[in-house]
């Protein structure tokens, strides 16, 4: 059992190594859309885009993966994350600093 266990392990800390790069190239795809929305006026946060691609994703789930009722709250807690950092960067950029 050990041998397989060290190795499904190591496997698994791969996979968490992918999961956090994930989450920092979508921080900075967050970044690139805060600067575009801010430079054409547009509004922070999109609920529309956000309601299609979580039920894309959830939709998408493997029969072998996550239950749609665990991957959900995770999907949840990834958007609010982002759309805070989104809200955040144009509210800087629009200031009254800034104005």
């Amino acid at each position: 059992m050990e041998p397989e266990l060290t190795r499904l392990r190591a496997a698994m800390d791969a996979v968490n190594q992918r999961l956090v790069e994930a989450l920092h190239d979508r921080a900075r795809l967050c970044r690139r859309i805060a600067a575009l929305k801010q430079a054409h006026g547009a509004t922070a946060y999109d609920p529309d885009r956000e309601a299609t691609m979580r039920t894309a994703l959830l939709g998408s789930a493997p029969a072998d993966g996550l239950p749609a009722a665990a991957l959900a709250p995770l999907l949840d807690a990834v958007f609010a994350a982002s759309r805070q950092l989104v809200e955040q960067l144009c509210e800087r950029s629009t200031g009254p600093d800034r104005g």
